[in-house]
């Protein structure tokens, strides 16, 4: 079974984007392990907390078969041009990230010419973004390219869990 890593904010990580994805693919039998940038407990905008978490210091991203990036008001406080965070995008084998995160993520160089999406500010402030970073935006909740995975916020949620799945699930066929 593939093993995959979910990354929060250590404050105001979106709920919905990470318990959503968490569950359906725990559920799956999936091995996740969960990071933030400092490590330990976390919490979400809606107060909900993860306990643990390991901090990217302990981590080597080329253990994992996917990292799953996800968004919220904290993960762009906590990550936006954060070295690490991009290093670990870097490093991954394949990716996936939610509302904000893909923005976050462009700064890494990984989606030069690649088709994504992504949560907007409603003045197209993050479309504009992903597009100078050399991004193709995609209006879509969902987005595939490749071993790549983008959603644009909470409510595609369900949808991002199922295309992650199918991902792993071709990827595994695949061998």
């Amino acid at each position: 079974m593939a093993k995959l890593l979910f990354v929060v904010a250590n404050v105001w990580f979106q709920d919905d984007e990470f318990w959503i994805p968490y569950q359906v693919l725990s559920d799956q039998g999936y091995d996740i392990d969960i990071a933030s940038w400092l490590g330990g407990r976390c919490r979400g905008v809606f107060m909900k907390s993860i306990d643990e978490t390991k901090a990217f210091s302990e981590l080597n991203a080329e253990e994992y078969d996917m990292v799953v990036f996800v968004g919220g008001g904290g993960a762009y406080d906590q990550y936006y041009k954060n070295s690490d965070y991009l290093e670990l995008a870097k490093k991954a084998k394949s990716i996936a990230a939610i509302c904000i995160a893909p923005t976050l993520l462009s700064d890494s160089g990984l989606f030069v010419g690649k088709q994504v999406t992504g949560r907007d500010d409603g003045f197209w402030t993050q479309i504009t973004y992903l597009k100078n970073q050399g991004a193709i935006y995609k209006d879509q909740p969902v987005v595939q390219d490749w071993n790549l995975i983008t959603a644009n916020g909470p409510q595609a949620a369900p949808q991002f869990a199922r295309m992650i799945a199918d991902y792993l699930q071709e990827k595994k066929s695949a061998f």
